[in-house]
């Protein structure tokens, strides 16, 4: 019996970690839902959290829809110094 994996083949490129920002008020904070049901209501809180626990004052919202590649605007890009992303059902 020969096995075969459905998503074909793939190759794994290693790769250096982000340098981790530390929050604060003077940083900007991405929030990224895709369209699926409570993908907005997580970041929500998360948004709250973020601003009571870490003093972060700016967010940037982007939403796309869930069976489309996220295509990120250059100002979403500009202005993020980090992203949280939610992918919900």
């Amino acid at each position: 019996m020969e096995l075969m994996n459905p998503c074909g083949v793939f190759e794994r490129k290693a790769a250096p970690l982000s340098p981790r920002v530390v929050l604060g008020p003077d940083v900007t904070v991405g929030l990224f839902a895709n369209d699926k049901k409570n993908a907005d209501v997580l970041l929500e809180h998360l948004r709250r959290g973020l601003a009571e626990t870490h003093g972060v004052r700016d967010f940037r919202w982007f939403m796309k829809e869930a069976s489309t590649p996220a295509v990120f605007t250059d100002e979403f890009v500009r202005e993020c110094e980090a992203v949280v992303g939610a992918v919900c059902d």
